[in-house]
């Protein structure tokens, strides 16, 4: 029994493993908001998101702390495909989520954009 729990990894190792990703599908002149309940989660996290559908496409990024939400960093990209999207989430306090925001402008096709959150090691 000893050499058993020796060998297996400890809660706080596995909890340190942290990752979100979710393929959001964005109907013509519409927007997807993906919500990221962070309760308890003290750390630093990557937020990327990343899309081959035709633009334009609006990216936001927003802290949500009780009933406010905050902008932390939006961009819209004009791009035949490629679309890139990168900001970091800081939640020093742990008190705070995470909404990420997708508005695709196109009238003609639906946007396929994946949507993912990693945690950064704090050096």
């Amino acid at each position: 029994m000893a050499l058993l729990l020796l060998g297996a990894p400890s809660a706080q190792a596995v909890d340190k493993a942290y990752l979100y990703y979710r393929d959001a599908n964005v109907p013509p002149f519409q927007e997807s908001r993906e919500f990221f309940n962070m309760p308890n989660r003290v750390g630093l996290y990557e937020v990327t998101l990343v899309s081959d559908s035709v633009g334009p496409l609006t990216f936001r990024m927003a802290r949500v702390h009780e009933e406010l939400e905050t902008t932390l960093a939006q961009l819209r990209s004009y791009h035949i495909g490629n679309h890139e999207f990168h900001a970091r989430f800081d939640n020093r306090v742990a008190l705070d989520d995470l909404i990420v925001e997708i508005a695709n402008s196109n009238p003609l096709s639906t946007a396929h954009v994946s949507v993912i959150v990693v945690e950064l090691a704090r050096p």
